[in-house]
């Protein structure tokens, strides 16, 4: 088997700079796709773990004899229902010199901070538009500064033993972490993008949910995706935000799924919104809509102290002017106007939270377009990558 490896990036460096953003493209089984991406962010990945303050407290909590409890038995579902995913993980810990047990501490922060009863992630803003484009934007936010300059591309074609395509993916992929967590595309013309909820119910024994947002990666069907959602018989062990396209076979149609687990049973809770230019059967919003890190259409109990940014975020982006086009998104996305909770986020007291990277899929174009400084006051995106062509596309490439 032929395996090759080609990084867009000096991989020895401590930071990356702010107008530079890497990119790997590689090929070969999950273990070797793993392998490839620890080999070549190795320093990175290193220096995060080594600096994260979430993993520390996880790692911490772990020793303990319910931290291990729940430890083992997201393990053991892991390689239950997702064993390429341990091999992709195994290589990536082998190709970064880490510990697996660091590595899969990583991939199970949220639910091992609801289970601590800490205050999770309240990262990430999403602005849908159905209008003059049809684009979705995101704002990818971070509670820790270590991951700033830390971040990279993956753009991935996972291979069987005989040769054959299993997977074809490009993620922005966070240090430490499998692919899939943050914006993405696959070579199906799916497009995702990802906020963090914060459920009052966290489940053993069931999916974590970085390892269901990785398999979202995989997906050739929107009933592949809702499968996957409602838990695979399995469930989900924490609560998460999908925000979905399909450029080959939905005109002009965006998705938004809301996720939840619920206690005891093998399957999750899933609301799906439809958003689309007009109101047809099914079509739930037209024109726009946002989302952020809180349950918008779906009844559930969740943690009050994680709510308050998207609050604040979602009340100020009420009073903008409504987006209908890329301008519009990249006006709210770095809108800083609210001072406590800002769209656009720089960490200051009354929020420790930071923007690393804006995305805007423009589908109708079939590109993302990526910001590494603000999107509003910066004329021209860092990098902008052609996506799979469909019905969407205005323009062929």
């Amino acid at each position: 088997m032929k395996i090759l490896g080609i990084v867009v990036a000096v991989s020895l460096i401590h930071m990356i700079p702010e107008d530079f953003l890497p990119q790997l493209y590689t090929i070969g089984t999950h273990y070797q796709i793993g392998n490839s991406v620890g080999r070549t962010f190795r320093r990175v990945i290193q220096e995060f773990y080594n600096q994260s303050s979430s993993l520390a407290e996880v790692t911490k909590f772990i020793q303990t004899d319910t931290g291990k409890s729940y430890y083992n038995g997201y393990l053991e579902t892991v390689w239950k229902v997702f064993p390429e995913y341990v091999n992709e993980l195994t290589g990536l810990t082998d190709g970064a010199g880490v510990s697996f047990t660091e590595a899969f501490s990583s991939m199970i922060t949220p639910e091992m901070q609801a289970v601590m009863k800490v205050k999770g992630a309240q990262s990430c803003s999403d602005v849908y538009v159905a209008d003059q484009q049809i684009a979705i934007g995101h704002n990818e936010d971070s509670p820790e500064l270590v991951v700033k300059g830390r971040i990279f591309m993956v753009h991935a074609t996972i291979v069987d033993q005989d040769d054959s395509i299993v997977e074809q993916f490009s993620s922005l992929t966070l240090p430490g972490l499998l692919s899939g967590s943050a914006f993405s595309f696959n070579g199906d013309g799916k497009v995702f993008t990802f906020n963090s909820l914060s459920p009052a119910t966290v489940e053993a024994d069931k999916i974590p949910r970085y390892f269901m947002n990785r398999a979202t990666l995989g997906v050739k069907s929107q009933k592949d995706l809702e499968d996957l959602l409602h838990g695979l018989g399995v469930g989900a062990a924490y609560g998460f935000n999908l925000n979905y396209a399909d450029i080959r076979n939905n005109s002009g149609f965006l998705t938004n799924y809301e996720v939840s687990p619920i206690s005891g049973a093998a399957r999750n809770l899933v609301t799906k919104t439809i958003v689309a230019r007009q109101a047809v059967p099914g079509v739930d919003i037209t024109g726009h809509f946002f989302h952020f890190n809180m349950y918008e259409r779906t009844n559930i109990t969740q943690l009050g102290m994680d709510i308050v940014s998207s609050q604040h975020r979602k009340a100020r982006a009420q009073t903008l002017p409504p987006p209908v086009n890329v301008l519009g998104i990249r006006r709210i996305l770095g809108d800083e106007g609210d001072s406590q909770y800002p769209l656009y986020r720089t960490p200051r007291p009354s929020d420790a939270f930071h923007t690393t990277i804006t995305g805007i899929f423009v589908l109708d174009d079939c590109v993302l377009m990526m910001y590494t400084s603000n999107p509003w006051t910066t004329p021209r995106p860092i990098s902008t990558i052609n996506l799979p062509t469909g019905v969407m596309c205005r323009k062929k490439h």
